[in-house]
């Protein structure tokens, strides 16, 4: 299914599903955006160290591992929602989790291949649910959003990182 399919496009994850081309289905997009993640790209992360581009800014090695928490958290609400689970689930405080993550002690390829092996985790869960089953809509952090509009979100919030970090911390590199 496409963006056009979403039955509504969710307030606050409309800024990661536009990042999204509106000619690909969802599983197109998950699979898409995961090979941006290419071995330049990730030369490109081991150069930087833990360099920032403003004082209290998050390490490369924190974007990686909120974006894994972040798909993981997503993933979890499109199962719930997809199996009518009724529940209000709830939000996430980004900012604690980067704390307690430690991700400044793991190592960049460890992160990147458990990021990889997620997303095709996370291909392989949007793969079995059926068109209902991603028209299916619920409620997370008080947001009522779709299946489908998760699976957009998951893709987006993966380019909206990596346009961050192309365009904040990339130029850092070039200043050295």
């Amino acid at each position: 299914m496409k963006k056009k399919d979403l039955p509504f496009t969710p307030n606050f994850f409309d800024r990661y599903i536009n990042k999204v081309d509106d000619k690909l289905s969802v599983i197109d997009a998950l699979s898409e955006t995961i090979v941006k993640i290419d071995a330049d790209f990730v030369a490109d992360l081991k150069a930087l160290k833990m360099n920032v581009y403003a004082p209290n800014k998050w390490t490369t090695h924190e974007l990686m591992q909120h974006m894994i928490d972040t798909e993981r958290i997503l993933a979890y609400r499109a199962l719930t929602i997809a199996r009518e689970d009724k529940t209000n689930l709830p939000g996430f405080e980004e900012d604690d989790y980067v704390i307690s993550s430690m991700a400044n002690h793991r190592e960049l390829d460890d992160m990147i291949n458990e990021f990889q092996i997620l997303r095709v985790n996370t291909i392989s869960l949007f793969k079995s649910f059926t068109d209902d089953m991603l028209q299916h809509a619920g409620s997370a952090n008080g947001n009522e959003i779709s299946t489908l509009a998760l699976g957009f979100t998951i893709a987006g919030h993966q380019l909206h990182h990596m346009d961050i970090i192309k365009e904040r911390y990339f130029p850092l590199l070039e200043s050295k």
